[in-house]
């Protein structure tokens, strides 16, 4: 259990790094250029890791997945932080606090909805009586269907 939690700690490094560095530099420099950057970031991030769930062993830990894993925080932070302030740059200041409320829930209702699609994802093709193999695959399932979000969101982002 342990294990599985401070697996995590690189996504949340990297992004709270880039968030920062983004935050602070980045998007003042290059404005919406972040956005496609971050989820280029990102989508390298996850195909990393279905490089890296394809190539593992049903029975060890892939410690390749927590470079994997930076990369994705590296990608969502570079993208947040532009994508809030893009949204919210048009509005007057009376109208910021609302909104920015209404996008920081509209992010929790998305998370919310990606762990129940990806984690469907897996639990459809990691049946306890199938073996660790078949987890391994149900894992770079969800991977490759949180890729294709990716993607769609590159195409969201570019209507923006």
């Amino acid at each position: 259990m342990l294990k599985s939690g401070l697996s995590l700690v690189p996504w949340s490094v990297g992004l709270a790094l880039a968030s920062w560095v983004a935050g602070a530099h980045l998007v003042k420099r290059y404005g919406h250029r972040m956005m496609p950057l971050g989820l280029a970031v990102l989508l390298a991030g996850a195909l990393a890791a279905v490089a890296v769930y394809r190539s593992a062993s049903p029975t060890g830990y892939p410690t390749p997945l927590l470079y994997a894993l930076g990369v994705i925080g590296l990608g969502v932070g570079l993208f947040t932080p532009a994508f809030f302030t893009i949204a919210l740059e048009p509005l007057r200041p009376q109208e910021v606090g609302s909104a920015a409320g209404l996008l920081n829930a509209v992010q929790q209702l998305g998370a919310t909805l990606g762990v129940a699609v990806l984690g469907s994802v897996y639990l459809s093709g990691a049946a306890p009586s199938s073996g660790p193999s078949a987890a391994l695959h149900a894992v770079e399932a969800a991977f490759w269907v949180a890729a294709g979000l990716v993607l769609v969101t590159f195409a969201a982002i570019r209507r923006m």
